[in-house]
């Protein structure tokens, strides 16, 4: 169904055709993910643990080299990430900077508790391809540049290096300088880490991979979507989903290398839409040893809460957060986090304390909701109509 940009972006992501996950915890073994991952065709795979939502990508295993043995881990010490999740009633187009600001290709979709699915760029992006606008938008200026490639005579090992270390899942293949193929993490993982021949339906294992061996040419896809420079950038969301390839190469006139776009790219064609400044949250007091992702998501939160109260309370004009930190010696900190969300009329402050980090996030949220809900603007009364001769 045919779409204006707008329409699509304040869109429930209910509403795009989201796919259920299967639901896998810290115990669980990574050959079992692997089977899940090839037999679904996804990029990634839900983890839960507790009350934490999180992921585990394609790239995330290029690392293993015993899927039978390792697990997926605790959430501080394992291969998968603590996201926060979405709710089925969110806007397309906040889930869509959710993926943008995080750098994440999907997050879990959370209702009442339960997992009821993924979002991923994918799903926002095959819904893009129903919006005519994008026909006007130039593909090069989406484009991802400059490009990690690499020549045809490099090994997989080399390629499984530079996803590693660069954070990125495809690396155009040159020959010569021109283009002849891309090579994904998951062309890597699912060739490598073989199947033994004692797995079962959606177990896969095979020996330990002591080194990824032999030439990128033998497991690149050979068939690479490609644009040249006049490409919009609908005919990208159309080419990605008509493959189902997961990115598209920019080439020039010689067929060199310009740019690379993938579904994240296109996403961001919704951001335009905000023409607003988005609301500021300051945290301080976060140590330098504090993961940088865990102090974007609890960033997030917050925002995401008092956002949701802004038609209460529309004067809003920021919110900051105080981490206090107590540490007796020898004894693991103990938490203490503070929000002040703040405009020229009103004040909504909620303390939380507790020992780990983001679970005193999650209590700092829920009751900063409760705060604003409590606080919601009352109708006037009518004015009392008083009893004759009284006053």
């Amino acid at each position: 169904m045919t779409k204006t940009l707008e329409e699509l972006a304040y869109t429930k992501v209910s509403e795009l055709p989201l796919k259920q996950a299967r639901i896998f915890e810290p115990g669980d073994v990574v050959s079992r993910v692997l089977g899940e991952l090839e037999e679904s065709g996804r990029y990634e795979a839900v983890v839960t643990s507790g009350d934490r939502y999180g992921l585990v990508t394609i790239r995330d295993l290029l690392n293993i080299d015993q899927p039978v043995q390792a697990k997926l881990g605790d959430y501080s010490d394992g291969i998968w990430r603590v996201l926060s999740p979405a709710a089925p009633e969110d806007l397309v187009i906040d889930v869509a900077r959710m993926l943008t600001e995080l750098n994440v290709r999907a997050i879990p979709i959370v209702n009442g508790g339960e997992v009821a699915g993924v979002v991923s760029q994918v799903e926002i992006s095959n819904a893009l391809c129903e919006v005519p606008e994008l026909a006007d938008i130039p593909a090069r200026e989406l484009m991802e540049r400059p490009v990690a490639t690499l020549d045809m005579g490099s090994k997989v090992a080399e390629a499984r290096r530079l996803m590693l270390d660069r954070g990125i899942s495809h690396v155009p293949i040159t020959e010569s300088g021109r283009l002849v193929g891309v090579a994904t993490a998951g062309n890597i993982v699912h060739i490598f880490l073989i199947p033994a021949s004692s797995a079962t339906r959606g177990d896969l294992g095979g020996e330990k991979v002591t080194r990824f061996s032999g030439a990128i040419s033998a497991v690149m896809d050979a068939r690479p979507l490609a644009v040249g420079p006049d490409a919009s950038a609908l005919d990208v969301a159309r080419g990605l989903k008509g493959k189902e390839k997961s990115a598209c190469v920019m080439l020039d006139d010689r067929g060199s290398v310009l740019g690379i776009i993938t579904p994240r790219e296109l996403i961001s064609i919704l951001l335009t839409l905000r023409a607003e400044e988005e609301l500021p949250v300051y945290i301080m007091g976060l140590a330098e040893k504090e993961d940088f992702y865990e102090g974007a998501v609890a960033e997030d939160k917050v925002r995401r809460v008092v956002m949701r109260s802004l038609k209460f309370h529309p004067h809003i004009t920021e919110v900051s957060v105080r981490i206090k930190r107590q540490q007796p010696t020898g004894r693991r900190a103990r938490y203490q986090v503070t929000a002040r969300a703040v405009s020229a009329v009103e004040h909504f402050n909620a303390t939380a304390e507790g020992w780990d980090l983001m679970a005193t996030f999650d209590d700092l949220c829920e009751k900063l909701d409760r705060t604003l809900r409590k606080a919601k603007p009352q109708p006037e009364a009518s004015p009392r109509r008083r009893r004759p001769g009284r006053r």
